[in-house]
C-alpha cells in the first residue's frame, strides 16, 4: 500500500509539473515579439509601441521601466530600444 501511495504521489507532482511549465497555445491576438508568449484575451493585451510598430506585453513592458529605472537611464523601446517619447506630439511624429 505504501509503495502504491509514492508511485501515486510522484504520478502527481509529474502532472502537476507539466501543466505547470506547459506553455499555452497561441491566441488571435498574436504573441509578444520579446517573450513569445501569447497575448490573453481582453482589450489591454499589450502596449503600442509607434516606434516599431510592435505591441509588446505589459509584463517585457514592465520588466523594461523597471530595469532603467533601477539602472536610472532614458526610457527606450523594450523592442527596438529607441527612446520613448515624452509627449503624445513626439509619439504621433513618429
Amino acid at each position: 500500500w505504501s509503495q502504491h501511495r509514492r508511485a501515486c504521489g510522484r504520478c502527481a507532482a509529474e502532472l502537476r509539473e507539466e501543466l505547470l511549465f506547459k506553455q499555452p497555445e497561441s491566441s488571435h491576438y498574436g504573441d509578444c515579439p520579446i517573450c513569445f508568449l501569447p497575448f490573453p484575451s481582453g482589450t489591454n493585451c499589450g502596449i503600442y509601441m509607434s516606434c516599431c510598430s510592435k505591441v509588446i506585453c505589459r509584463g517585457c513592458n514592465h520588466a523594461n521601466e523597471m530595469q532603467q529605472f533601477e539602472d536610472s537611464t532614458e526610457r527606450n523601446c523594450p523592442f527596438c530600444q529607441t527612446p520613448t517619447p515624452d509627449t503624445h506630439e513626439e509619439s504621433v511624429q513618429m
